[in-house]
Formats: structure tokens, sequence, C-alpha cells
């Protein structure tokens, strides 16, 4: 096999509470045994001690290393861009991967060999497993047409998937980006996400984006390391409700699905919902710290903002069409159901839509959105 250079970007931001992960992360970084690829290391502008501990253990590393701290968290997408420009000239492959991400030895070595395989790639990635390793925590996304998003296989057993499939998008847990499918998706703009999303939904836009450009995303049946979901981000309460609702508007905004105005309805119903969770605590209490009409101000600035962010980047880069990645698509009968259905429901019709696609009964490398109801 070729071992082209891969520039694996990590993040740091405020990690001290749990110091441990990302320092395990990091030793796992040092033990892959793929013999070519750089570590760029980034500090969002962290403000507790957290860079000085990762600092002082990258030290003792013997890797290919670039550090940059920045003065304030520029998020996910920010960070990441800024590693992404700092990457050597020379590489081929970008890989996205979180803090609270343990690559297994050999995972680096099947996601290269996979891309190198198959030039109509643009991104793949292959089953993470939970912490524990029992489960699994995504063998890569599905959007539907309500610009919903599904991570594909989570809580399965780890060695359910048996052959790889095309995927909608792959997880930016830890995922690998063919260097010149960005390139193309992305034009000048030296940058591998938009910046605008900060975190979350980042990488459904540029799945949707390489499949747009003609490239492929697929998930692999091997199984290329672990994750502590959230680690870093399992306090988000009110602001991560911003950002869901922000973001998902931002998408509808730059898509074309046929149900754009049904999700901009739905993104409500979500928002009561998630309220109603924020406020009410467990045994019915509630939590006067979640105040109606700060989130009712919050919730409207989210959609708003996010439809006028998603109106600028529209004109700079242009719509996407949803159809043609594979999607799971909603039928009017389920649609508009969904505006006052419980989510578990959805939950379980999606589950099986997503079990024909496991047993092979729907082939998406035939593109064809599969249905729902």
């Amino acid at each position: 096999m070729t071992t082209p250079l891969v520039s694996i970007l990590w993040l740091n931001y405020n990690s001290a509470p749990f110091i441990g992960t990302p320092l395990e992360s990091l030793e796992r970084i040092r033990d892959l045994e793929y013999p070519n690829f750089e570590l760029i290391v980034v500090d969002n502008g962290s403000t507790d001690k957290s860079f000085k501990t990762i600092e002082a253990a990258l030290e003792k590393m013997d890797l290919q290393l670039k550090i940059i701290k920045l003065k304030r968290n520029l998020g996910f997408t920010g960070g990441n861009n800024v590693a992404y420009r700092a990457r050597n000239p020379n590489s081929k492959y970008i890989v996205l991967l979180n803090n609270d991400a343990f690559p297994y030895p050999d995972g680096l070595s099947n996601l290269v060999e996979s891309m190198e395989n198959d030039k109509a790639l643009g991104s793949a990635q292959g089953v993470i497993l939970n912490h524990d390793g029992k489960t699994i925590d995504t063998a890569g996304g599905f959007d539907d047409e309500l610009l919903s998003s599904y991570l594909f296989l989570r809580g399965r057993e780890p060695k359910t998937l048996r052959r790889e499939i095309c995927i909608s998008h792959a997880n930016g847990a830890y995922a690998i980006y063919r260097v010149e499918a960005v390139e193309k998706v992305m034009g000048d703009n030296e940058r591998i996400l938009e910046d605008e999303l900060f975190y979350t939904r980042e990488d459904d836009l540029i799945g949707f984006r390489l499949w747009n450009a003609g490239f492929k995303v697929k998930a692999f049946p091997f199984i290329v390391g672990k994750h502590k979901r959230s680690s870093s981000s399992r306090r988000v309460g009110v602001n991560g409700m911003y950002m869901l609702f922000r973001n998902w508007s931002l998408l509808n905004e730059i898509s074309n699905s046929r149900y754009r105005n049904l999700v901009r309805l739905l993104i409500m119903r979500c928002g009561f919902t998630s309220f109603t969770s924020l406020r009410v605590r467990r045994k019915g209490r509630i939590n006067s710290e979640v105040s109606p009409s700060v989130f009712l101000r919050d919730f409207q600035k989210a959609v708003s903002n996010g439809r006028e962010i998603g109106k600028k980047i529209k004109t700079r880069m242009g719509p996407i069409d949803i159809y043609k990645a594979p999607i799971i698509k909603v039928r009017p009968s389920v649609a508009l159901p969904r505006l006052v259905i419980p989510q578990r429901f959805v939950n379980r019709d999606i589950s099986k839509v997503l079990d024909k696609i496991l047993s092979g009964e729907i082939e998406l490398d035939q593109l064809i959105p599969f249905d729902i109801g």
C-alpha cells in the first residue's frame, strides 16, 4: 500500500475537567501504525490550564507536529479551518479527529487504503465504538428530507456492519477527507468546513457538498477506534439548543428540500419540546434557571440568524441538492404527522429503514432516496 501524507486535525478547548480523555487520545495517535502523518494541534482559546498539560505531553511524543494557540474560541469549524490552512501542502488526506476519540493502531492505514482504492471517494469513515467497546457509537450519518440527522448503527453490536455502504456524511469525530475533493467543493477559500456553523451539523453540510460535486461518502466495516461522545460539550443546555436550531434553520435555507416550509414548523415544534425538557427537571420539578421569555428570545434569534447565515452561504457557495446524496425520503403521509408524533416513534421508523440498508435490501450506490412511510 502507498503511504501518502495525512494531516490529522485535533482541537482542544478547556478540557481540564476531563484532561485524561484528550491525553489518552494523543497517546493513541502516537501509537498509530501508519508511517506518514502529521498532527496539527489547535487550542481554541482555552482559559484553563489544559493546554499547558497537553503541550507537556506532546513534548514527550516523537511526532511530526504543529501546535497553534488561538486567542479565542473559533468553534469546531473555525479551529479545524485554522488547522487545515496549516497543513503540509503535500498532504493528500485530512483527518478530523475529536480530542475525545481514540484511534486504533491500524485504523488510519485502513482508511487511507480505502481512499486509495476508490478515487471517487471524497470522504470515508470506519466503525467507531463507544468508549466501553461494547456497542457502536456511529458508522456514519444519514439525513432525511426534513433535514434531521441520524447516527447510523448507534447502539448496535460492534460487528453489525459487514460491508461498505454509502452514507449521507461521515461523522466528524473521526473521518478522512480527500484534499483534492475539499478544494473542489470549497473553492479557493482554504477551509474544510463553513466557519459560520461553529459546531454541529458541519459534517452534514460538507457531506452534501461532496455528493453535489460528484464524490461519494462511504462507511467501511472495519473498526477504527472508540469515542466518548460529547465529552467537551456535555453540558450544552440553552447554548447547545441555540446552535442546534440555528444550524438546522441554516441547512434548510441552503437546501432544496421539498419540505422547506414544513421544516420551519418542525423546528418550532422541536423548540417547544426542548424548552419543556430543559424547564422540567426530573420528578417534575421546575428549573427556574430556564426562563420562558429568555428561551423564546434566544430561540427566535437562532431561527432568524440561521436563515440569514444560510442565505449568505448560499450566495457565496451556491445551494445544495440533497437529492444527490443517499437520504431518507419521507412520504407526505408521514412527513405531516412529524409535527405532532413523539420522536421515539420517528426513531423506530427510521431504524426500520436503516435495517434495510444494512441488509442490502436498499442499494445505495444507485443514489435513489429510500422511503420511510
